[in-house]
Order: C-alpha cells, then sequence, then structure tokens
C-alpha cells in the first residue's frame, strides 16, 4: 500500500458524505477517481478550522450543514454554480448591448428584462446584475435592467434572495465588476460576503419549475434568457416543450442561451442559432409586395442602435505568461491552448525576463506571478508598469487579502489578482483564468479602481502572533544551503521555533550550523537530545533518524507548517505524514513524489516563507 493510500484509509466516511452533500446540492457526481482530489481539498479545509480528525469535521459539518455544505460546493466543483460561468456568453450580451438597448427603446420601453432560470444559488443572477451595472451606463445611462432568477429548489432560491456567499466564491469574479456591490459579515459571518442593494434592487427570485411555469409567468417577456446547464436532466421531448414554453416568453429581437454542451439543433422548434448555444426566433423573410408604378411602399423605419459601443476583442489574446514554476508554465500553456482565443507568445521566470520579453514580443497581456527570483511581481510593477504596458493579472501562491503583497500588487498597476490553485487543480480553474485575463484587456481604456471596497474590508498583513505557541518543520539536505538562506531572508518579525531535519549528514551539521549562523537573522543551535523546551525566533538542527519521532511526537498537536525541500527519501516521506496536522508544503522540482500527492501545497522554494507564514498567522 503506497504512503497516500494509507494516509487517505481513515478519510473513507468523510469523502462519501462530502460528496453526496455536493452532489445533492448541484448535481456534481464526484468519482471514485476524484476521492484523493476530495480528500485533499477538505484537509486543506480541516486546517483552517483547526479540526485534526475526519470524525471532527463530519461533527462539525452536522451541526454547520447551511453554511458548510456551500463551502463545499464551492471547494469541490468548478464546473457547477459559480460566478461568471461561461464568459463567451457575457461577451455576447456586452457585443450585443448597443443593439439591445435599441430593440427595448424602439418597443417604449426603459428596461432590459432577464430571465436565469434554473439559477442554482443565485451565482447566475448576480453575475448579470454586476455586468450590466459596469456596462450598461457606458452605452446608455438612461437605460434600466433588471434580473429574475428561478430555481426547482426553494432552498437555493433562498439563498439567491438572501445574497449572501462565501468570500472564496467571490474571489472568482473579476474585480472590475466587483466593484463597490459586496460588504462583509460581521462575527460569526465574517469570512462572508453579502451583495448590497445595488444589486438587490435589480434582482428578485422566485422557485419555479421548467416543466410547468405557464400559469406563474402569464404575460412576461423577457430581452434575454439564460437556462444553461440543466437541459442535460432532462429527455428531449421535454426540453422541446421547455424551449416552446420559453419561445413564448420571448420578443422577436430576444436572446435564449443555453449550456455549451447543450446544443438544441435536433429539436422540432422555430430557432435561428446565432452564437455558440445562443439562439433567437427564427426570422421569416416576408415576401416582397409587387411593385406598381402607382404607388410606393412607405420605407421601414430603422431604429439605429446607441453611437455608444463596446470596443471589440481581437481574434486572439496572446500572453506572456511569467512564473518561476516550470509546473506552472507547462499548465498555463496548457490552458491557454485548448482556447483558440489565447495564443502564449512567450514565458519568463523573473522580472528582469519579464522586462525584455515585452519590449520584444509586444503582447496583449502578461500574467506575473509575486514571489520570483532576481525580481518579484510587485517590484517589476513598481518599476515598469506605466501607461501602454499591457494590462497584468496576477497569479500568484499570495492570499489576496495580503496587504504586503496583492493589495500591493493591484496598487502598483495590476487589473486583477488569482489565487494560484494547487497543482493538482490548475487546470479546473482555467476558466476563471481565461475569464479575468479577457476582462482585463477588454477593460484596459476604462480608468477604474482595481481594489474593490470588500477587498479593503478584507485585507490585513500577515503576522504570527503567540509564534511560540506554534511550530515550523523543515526537512532538507546541506545542499540547499542557498535556498534555506533565502526562506530565511523573507520571514519577518517574530517566528515560531523552527527545526531543520537532516538525513545521514549529523557529522557535518556543526559546520553548517556555523555557517548559517553567520547567515541568518535567527539565533541557530545544533540539538543532540531533546531539549526542554523550544524557543521562538530560534532555528534548530536535528539529525532526522535520532530526534524526528521525540520532536513529532511533542509538537505535532500545535499549529504547524511543515516544508519539505527537494525530495525526501521513502523512510521519510512516511514519517513525515505522522505529523499528520501539519501544512505539508512540497518543493515543485518536476520529480515524482509520493508527498506531492497528499501535501496541502506544492509551490517553488521562493513561496515557501509566504505560505507558511499565512498559514501560521492564522488561529
Amino acid at each position: 500500500m503506497s504512503t497516500a493510500q494509507q494516509r487517505t484509509g481513515g478519510y473513507d466516511l468523510l469523502i462519501k458524505t462530502v460528496s453526496g452533500i455536493v452532489a445533492k446540492i448541484s448535481g456534481n457526481v464526484l468519482e471514485e477517481k476524484q476521492a484523493l482530489m476530495v480528500q485533499t481539498r477538505v484537509k486543506k479545509r480541516m486546517l483552517e478550522l483547526g479540526l485534526q480528525e475526519p470524525e471532527q469535521y463530519i461533527s462539525f459539518l452536522e451541526k454547520n450543514m447551511e453554511k458548510e455544505s456551500g463551502i463545499l460546493v464551492s471547494l469541490l466543483t468548478t464546473h457547477h454554480t459559480f460566478f461568471f460561468r461561461e464568459f463567451n456568453h457575457f461577451e455576447y450580451v456586452k457585443a450585443n448591448l448597443a443593439q439591445i438597448v435599441a430593440d427595448v427603446k424602439a418597443r417604449g420601453e426603459n428596461t432590459i428584462n432577464i430571465w436565469s432560470a434554473a439559477c442554482s444559488r443565485g451565482q447566475e443572477v448576480y453575475s448579470l446584475s454586476m455586468f450590466l451595472d459596469f456596462y450598461l451606463p457606458k452605452v446608455d445611462p438612461s437605460m434600466k435592467y433588471h434580473i429574475f432568477g428561478s430555481d426547482i429548489d426553494p432552498e437555493s432560491v433562498k439563498v439567491g434572495t438572501n445574497g449572501v456567499y462565501h468570500r472564496r466564491e467571490i474571489k472568482s469574479v473579476p474585480m472590475n465588476y466587483l466593484a463597490d456591490h459586496w460588504a462583509r459579515g460581521k462575527g460569526d459571518i465574517s469570512e462572508y460576503v453579502k451583495a448590497k442593494k445595488t444589486l438587490t434592487n435589480n434582482v428578485s427570485f422566485k422557485p419555479l419549475n421548467l416543466l410547468d411555469f405557464k400559469s406563474q409567468m402569464v404575460g412576461k417577456k423577457f430581452d434575454i434568457i439564460f437556462c444553461r446547464n440543466v437541459f442535460i436532466y432532462f429527455r428531449p421531448e421535454q426540453i422541446e416543450k421547455i424551449m416552446k414554453d420559453f419561445l413564448n416568453h420571448m420578443h422577436d429581437t430576444s436572446f435564449f442561451f443555453s449550456g455549451i454542451s447543450e446544443s438544441l439543433g435536433g429539436l422540432k422548434l422555430e430557432i435561428s442559432n446565432v452564437g455558440p448555444s445562443i439562439y433567437k426566433h427564427k426570422i421569416v423573410e416576408p415576401i416582397a409586395p409587387a411593385v406598381t408604378t402607382t404607388s410606393k411602399a412607405a420605407p421601414t423605419p430603422v431604429v439605429k442602435a446607441p453611437v455608444s459601443k463596446m470596443p471589440e476583442m481581437p481574434s486572439v489574446l496572446k500572453v506572456l505568461c511569467v512564473d518561476d514554476s516550470s509546473s506552472i508554465l507547462t499548465l498555463l500553456k496548457k490552458i491557454f491552448s485548448s482556447d483558440q482565443s489565447f495564443e502564449v507568445v512567450g514565458v519568463a521566470k523573473n522580472g528582469i525576463e519579464a522586462n525584455e520579453m515585452v519590449e520584444k514580443l509586444k503582447p496583449d497581456i502578461m500574467t506575473l506571478d509575486i514571489h520570483m527570483p532576481e525580481m518579484d511581481g510587485v517590484t517589476y510593477l513598481q518599476r515598469h508598469y506605466k501607461k501602454g504596458h499591457p494590462p497584468v493579472v496576477m497569479i500568484s501562491s499570495a492570499s489576496r487579502d495580503d496587504s504586503d503583497a496583492a493589495m500591493k500588487a493591484l496598487r502598483s498597476g495590476a487589473s486583477d489578482f488569482i489565487e494560484k490553485p494547487a497543482l493538482n487543480n490548475i487546470l479546473e480553474r482555467g476558466e476563471e483564468i481565461k475569464t479575468k485575463l479577457k476582462v482585463a484587456f477588454m477593460d484596459r481604456m476604462f480608468e477604474t479602481s482595481h481594489v474593490s471596497s470588500v477587498d479593503k474590508e478584507f485585507e490585513h498583513k500577515i503576522v504570527i502572533e503567540n509564534a511560540d505557541t506554534k511550530f515550523r518543520a523543515i526537512y532538507s539536505s546541506i545542499s540547499d544551503q542557498k535556498k534555506v538562506e533565502f526562506f530565511f531572508s523573507e520571514l519577518h518579525d517574530s517566528q515560531p521555533p523552527t527545526v531543520m531535519f537532516f538525513e545521514g549528514q549529523d557529522n557535518i551539521l556543526a559546520a553548517f550550523k556555523d555557517e548559517l549562523g553567520r547567515k541568518l537573522k535567527y539565533k541557530v543551535e545544533l540539538l543532540d537530545d531533546m531539549p526542554s523546551s523550544f524557543e521562538k525566533d530560534t532555528v534548530y538542527l536535528a539529525d532526522f533518524k535520532k530526534l524526528y519521532d521525540p520532536i513529532c511526537s511533542e509538537n505535532k498537536t500545535k499549529r504547524s507548517s511543515f516544508l519539505v525541500f527537494g525530495k525526501a527519501s521513502k523512510h521519510a516521506g512516511e514519517k513525515m505524514l505522522e505529523w499528520d496536522n501539519a501544512h505539508l508544503i512540497v518543493e515543485d522540482i518536476n520529480v515524482k513524489c509520493e508527498l506531492s500527492e497528499v501535501a496541502t501545497d506544492v509551490v517553488p522554494i521562493t513561496s515557501f516563507a509566504y505560505m507558511s507564514s499565512d498559514y501560521l498567522s492564522k488561529k
């Protein structure tokens, strides 16, 4: 049995319980092959809550089902209920917004009416509301909008009506659209946000069954209907019936959007396909009247669209990717290569290379990491970002709330920020990455603040309080000296006791201790025996074989960060997993390692100091 299998053994019931909740809420069935992914993400959530055993989390889940189930859906589903899903539909609305406004005005009205059918927990409704609030005033400030959301599940409708979501969900929204629309909760709901009246005044919700809604929607017409990713649950004859009912609630000029994977082409419907899963009433051309010499037909009045049209996207967006992780660069290239509207024209591993690439390649947009050698992302922006520079979207392991990293990057010119996902799920975050790049490019000419009001409410400085009650362990070798020196140079303020474990190198640890003592700003001690206590702001060097077991036994119950430089031996890796409540960070070195499968995070060593400190700063 592998190390990963041993570690997942106690999580079988938890995985089954969590998967069942997610399937019930979202319809997303998590299969057996995804069990390790479920375990890894739930384990990270348990660490956030300070829970160590699966049974503890199940008990917590039972007591906090309503709030926690939403967090689980956010953690474990990326292709179901989330904000700005299938963004190309929003792009289509934006491109046609001027004409939609003209069509509404031609009817003598001043409100664009939209129906979000099967709206689940309301993310699509609020996405549309944020989107229109940003672009509609730029086309016609006098035009209003209203969005009606419906779903068969009354509980989902309640969530939408309440407009409260976990902070994690909101982070996927492009920052321009967040604006000042969300407020942070207080007390027990301080990790949640609530939609303000600027959004809620323009939306409404109601439970509806798509197979039987005619009696509740008499006389209502909509300019846009979104009914996406729900037809997969219906039979063809049911879809045909639902669509005919929808068509009765559409004007001749209205648009209907289904899910990208849901084609309506094979059904007996009077519709025309005008875009990817976008439909209108079939246009029947009138027969031209016979021309006579005695009379002329009056010309049909033409309603012109407003002058203010949205700028268009290029057919291909040229991207420069900047990151010191070759794994992340490879995955980013994979994300963009799967979409013909993107082309990676170059990659760079630090800010110095990035500056040269911008001058040489003239990219349309750039992704930028923060923690990199030679020149980090914030320093790059402060030195090189100016008018005419391509928009920059940060993709970093730093928390978006960190005032010394993320917020500084945004205030230095970056358009948006994406918290870098773990290597095992970055591909699933591809849609968010592509959406934010498109929005940053589309809106480059609009002078807007890229730091939303809710981001300011969450902004904080990372400080490890009560450092003497926490613990840090490092697995390393003498050959990692430069990496170790860099790691400690990135730490600030008071730090918890730190033990560095070495395998088979105890005969030279004394010399290494003297070398490190001259280089580090923290006190360095060599351990021959188990000490009576460990002091904060002190680095201890220890032989793994001799002292790992007693040190682990005494300190594993503390909030602990465990970092692995390089590749651990099989024996050491198995022993490390006994420190089972630690936040395990493994170096991304493109070498197969069992620890990488179960690590909380796999990142370059340039991110070690930040990620360890961020975790230890939490209570």
